[in-house]
This record gives structure tokens, sequence and C-alpha cells, in this order.
């Protein structure tokens, strides 16, 4: 191959190229460095960015779960407080009401009071209204109709005062009736007086006097097995030492009348015996020796 003539100043243009060469080449070197640089640049950033993106997630993570948790907490305390308030006025409820049963019953217990009061009232107003105008049978009969806790004091006293001198009143009318009547042989009469009286006056030494007189009246009128009763309650009341002293001879009579022969004879024997002055101890000496006879059998 011929020789290529070299013109001037081509060495010097080769040279440039070849410095412009290097220049490319190392601008290659430098560039690829730079690419490997820039690559795992973009790794770092992305393993950075992974890193920092698993970093949120668990943030938003641990964020919701602290959230869930400090809604619960908050719950909780919302739900002990409603629960604590909710007690105390279900408590605070009950209290009121069961106030207001307290007070509805201590209303009806005054209203129940002060009409027992006025009831009571009233009938101590009747009671005394029958005492000023004398009916001492109805006065005695509806004594037992006052009710005390409505009365005074005062109110009681003077009502009791009242109800005894009517019983006494009325004690005192029957048995005074009553013996007229027995002194006058009406020993029917007599015995309705004394027995009205002795309604009023069961016990004591002038129920025992009644009860004599009502005894002889029995057993003058036949009836016996009744006078033999009041007679055995007027000796237990001690009638004999009264000055009733024949009230055994008519106890022995009634027995008499009864049949009860043994019995009737030792009542006359103790009264004769008793009693030796007496007018019919005679007649009683006489009977207990008929009834002797009659106890004895006869050949």
């Amino acid at each position: 191959m011929p020789d290529v003539p070299q013109l001037p100043g081509s060495r010097d243009v080769r040279g440039e190229l070849d410095a412009l060469r290097r220049r490319l080449d190392e601008q290659g070197v430098l560039l690829r460095k730079n690419q490997q640089s820039l690559g795992e640049l973009a790794e770092s950033v992305g393993r950075l960015v992974t890193g920092q993106r698993r970093r949120e997630r668990w943030v938003n993570v641990n964020s919701f779960v602290a959230y869930l948790l400090f809604t619960v907490v908050l719950g909780g305390a919302f739900l002990t407080l409603y629960r604590s308030r909710a007690r105390e006025l279900v408590q605070a409820r009950d209290l009121a009401v069961h106030e207001r049963d307290d007070a509805r019953t201590r209303a009806r217990g005054f209203e129940e009071s002060l009409a027992k009061r006025d009831a009571g009232t009233a009938t101590a107003f009747d009671y005394f209204q029958l005492l000023q105008a004398g009916k001492r049978g109805e006065a005695v009969a509806r004594y037992a109709e006052l009710d005390p806790t409505a009365l005074t004091p005062t109110e009681r006293a003077v009502f009791e005062q009242g109800h005894k001198q009517a019983r006494e009143a009325l004690v005192d009318a029957g048995y005074l009736a009553g013996l007229d009547a027995a002194r006058d042989g009406d020993h029917g009469k007599a015995i309705g007086e004394l027995r009205r009286a002795l309604a009023y006056e069961e016990e004591g030494p002038r129920a025992a006097q009644m009860r004599y007189y009502l005894g002889v009246a029995l057993v003058k009128t036949k009836e016996a097995d009744k006078g033999k009763r009041e007679l055995e309650l007027a000796l237990a009341g001690r009638v004999e030492q009264s000055g009733a002293v024949d009230a055994r001879f008519w106890l022995a009579t009634a027995l008499e009348a009864m049949g009860d022969l043994a019995a009737a004879r030792t009542e006359y024997d103790r009264f004769a015996s008793a009693q030796p002055a007496h007018p019919l101890s005679v007649a009683a000496r006489r009977k207990s020796m008929a009834l002797a006879r009659k106890a004895t059998p006869t050949n």
C-alpha cells in the first residue's frame, strides 16, 4: 500500500484526536462509575423507602393499636362512670320512692288517726248527752264504745265517774224494786228486777244480798234448780254474815224440791244448829226428821 502522504500538521490533529479519545474513555469510565453509583444510590434509596414504608406501616399499626387502646380505656372509663352515676341515680330513686311511700303511709296514718279521733270525739259527745239526759241504762251499755285514746285525762275521769254512778244507780233501783216486790209477794217482778240489777253488779256483798232474794223468789216460784244456784252463790258471798241467816234453809228447801233428800237434810240440820233461835229452825228440824223417816226403810 502506498504510503499516504502526511499533510502538514496531521500529527497535531492525531494527537488531539487521541487526547480526545482518551478523554471520552475517561468520561465513559466516569459515566459508568456514576451510573454504578446512581444504581447503588437508587438501591439505597429503595431500601430506605422500603424501610421507611415499613416504619410508617408499623407506626400506623401502633397508632391504630394506641387509638384502639385509648378508645377502649376511655370507653371503659365512661362506662364505669356511667355505671357509678347510674347506680347513684338508682339508689337516689329508690330512696325517693321509699321516702314517698313512707310519707304516704304516715299521711294515711294521720288521716286514720284524725278520723278515729273525730269519731271518738263524736261518740264521747253522744255519751255525755246520755249522762246529761239521765239515760243510765243506755249510757252503761255504750260505755265500752268510748275510745280512751281519743279522750283527754279529764274526759276519761268524768266519763268513768259517770259510768260508775250510772251503774250504781241502776243497781240501787233494781235492788230496791226487787226487794219491795219480794216483800209484797210479787216474786215474778222481784226476779226480773233483781236479775236486771245483777247484770250491772255480779260480785260483792250487795250482789250476794240480791242473789239471796233472787234465790228465795225462784224457790217460791217452783224454779228450785235456778234458786239453788243463786243461793249457793249468795252463801259463797258470805250473805249469812250480812244478815240473811235463813239462806241455808232456803237452799235446803231447793234441794228437797229437786229430790236430793240427803243433801237437803244436811242443810236443814246445819241451819237448825247454826240458828237455833230462828223462827224457821223448828220447821228445819221437822223437815230433817221427815226426810230421815223417808230415808229409813219400813218393815
